[in-house]
């Protein structure tokens, strides 16, 4: 089973780890500011012990918590503090009612966090960040004169803020001024034309527009001249999953202008490969390579990924020891290669694939990823109690997630014959939301809920159908698992004509659940693999 977690390289590898444009945090300035995270509490809980009412000492707990990303402590205490402050202590106040304001917009409690901004505001009316959040959470309210009001004001003491510029052009957008939201960001980006957030900005009220390529290329614009910025690639990414075609066209416009930027060419290939479009993806990684653009390992192991669901198991498994000669502590390498040895053959290389994932097990034997590797190798040999203690250790730190609770479940029902326990993993997988991701159809079907199971395929489908193909692969595994071989054929024609790439998927992968090899014997299965060739091969 491939999961999307699996397929998708996550991009910000490129521009913000893996020593291509910055270093990760070392493991020792975590270990360290956890230390010193546990000794400030412990501080602030003995202070709390003595007064509770110390509302100092409960402000300063709120921040902390607040820091460590504990929104609904730091709300207690913040909340706490306030009902103690009195009113002549009125910078404490003021700053009590800002950050409990912040924890309120976190949780999109806009009401409550107008109501204390307009305190705050009381008390320090020319506070420019209080007045910048009253913007911000009037526009989300939909009070747009109250929120053109705050921007104003921001724009009067510092013409040049291109944050009050962008809400100013959302406020013009929801007016269907598009004219007048244009002029704001096109000031904004002729103000900071080095600042990659004016781009973002412009990109988001271009989309808000339906102006999807200029969007696109403004993203391309902010990694231009910012390049670890990793909003840029979210949102560039996420607007692949609707607008694919406008994004391909922007970063091929940006490859025209630019021929020898190997970025362009690495981000192209990685939102093509989230979409399940390896022919095209391995193009790019091969004009990186071999144009000499740039020497990164992510590089090779993209084109490994490539060459693997292409079924060039002899070129993956070249490119993959590149990538792993190059960086030898990289886990994700070891799991794709294990993969490429596995199948680099018959198939059933199973001892020189668990011998690599040993390797991946040495840098982290808690690793979900590798685990369920390993789990995989351990149920294709039906050593069926070893799998089950493989899964464990993935559900006992990781209890919602949904592929190990249906392996296990699978392993349970077909295996070892424990009806009970795999009805308690499918009952489980319920809970974990409901997108592709979730796997819940496949829950579904099995605790007997068919019609809920059939519906699922098609929610998956009307929110993520285009361009990839990928939902429909769900989807077509799905119903084949339900004995209805004729939809997954159709499901499956779907989802090859959204251009899905992956021929291991296609033709070879028989792993638990989520696999094709029911629709192979679907009498026009041959014909349908003919008349969807190219999307294997390189154009």
């Amino acid at each position: 089973m491939k999961l999307t977690s699996r397929v998708i390289i996550s991009l910000a590898l490129l521009l913000c780890g893996q020593g291509v444009f910055a270093a990760r945090p070392a493991d020792d300035d975590k270990e360290l500011k956890q230390q010193v995270n546990e000794a400030v509490m412990q501080v602030y809980n003995e202070q709390l012990e003595q007064d509770p009412n110390d509302y100092n000492t409960l402000f300063a707990r709120a921040n902390q918590y607040y820091f460590n990303g504990n929104n609904l402590k730091a709300l207690d205490d913040v909340s706490a503090a306030l009902d103690l402050i009195p009113a002549k202590e009125k910078e404490l106040r003021f700053d009590a009612l800002m950050l409990r304001a912040k924890i309120y917009d976190a949780r999109q409690n806009y009401e409550s966090e107008l109501a204390d901004l307009k305190e705050a505001s009381g008390i320090t009316p020319s506070s420019l960040s209080c007045i910048d959040m009253l913007a911000k959470v009037s526009y989300n309210l939909g009070d747009y004169d109250a929120s053109e009001k705050n921007y104003q004001t921001i724009l009067r003491e510092n013409p040049t803020n291109y944050d009050a510029l962008y809400g100013l052009a959302k406020i013009e957008v929801k007016r269907d001024n598009y004219e007048k939201a244009a002029g704001y960001v096109d000031k904004a980006v002729n103000l900071f034309t080095a600042e990659p957030q004016v781009y973002i900005n412009r990109a988001d009220v271009l989309n808000m527009m339906e102006q999807y390529e200029p969007a696109a290329q403004d993203l391309i614009s902010a990694l231009s001249v910012g390049n670890s910025e990793t909003e840029a690639l979210r949102a560039l990414t996420e607007m692949s999953n609707k607008h694919y075609e406008a994004v391909m066209e922007a970063l091929g416009n940006s490859i025209n202008k630019a021929p020898r930027v190997g970025m362009f060419y690495y981000i192209r290939s990685q939102i093509a490969m989230s979409h399940f479009h390896y022919a095209q993806a391995l193009k790019d990684l091969k004009s990186i390579i071999n144009n000499n653009l740039y020497d990164y390992s992510g590089i090779y192991y993209g084109a490994a990924k490539c060459q693997f669901e292409l079924m060039q198991y002899g070129e993956a498994l070249a490119n993959i020891n590149k990538a792993l000669k190059m960086d030898a502590k990289e886990i994700d390498y070891y799991i794709l290669k294990a993969d490429i040895v596995r199948y680099n053959g018959d198939g059933k290389n199973y001892d020189d694939a668990d011998a690599v994932l040993d390797l991946a097990a040495n840098l982290n034997p808690d690793y979900a990823p590798m685990l369920l590797a390993k789990a995989h190798l351990l149920i294709a040999q039906r050593k069926n109690e070893d799998a089950v203690r493989t899964i464990n250790a993935i559900v006992m730190n990781d209890a919602s997630n949904a592929e190990a609770l249906l392996l296990r479940g699978w392993v349970y029902k077909y295996r070892m014959q424990k009806a009970d326990l795999a009805k308690s993993d499918f009952e489980k997988m319920l809970l974990n939301g409901e997108g592709m991701a979730s796997l819940r159809g496949f829950a579904l079907h099995e605790l007997g809920r068919a019609d809920e199971a059939r519906a699922w395929a098609k929610e998956i489908i009307n929110a993520n159908a285009a361009p990839g193909g990928e939902a429909y692969y769900y989807a077509s595994a799905l119903l084949s698992d339900m004995d209805d071989n004729d939809q997954a054929y159709k499901y499956l024609e779907s989802g090859l004509a959204y251009g899905f790439g992956s021929a291991f998927e296609l033709k070879v992968n028989e792993d638990p659940y989520v696999n094709l090899k029911l629709v192979r014997r679907h009498p026009d299965f041959g014909k349908l693999v003919d008349q969807y060739g190219s999307n294997f091969v390189e154009q």
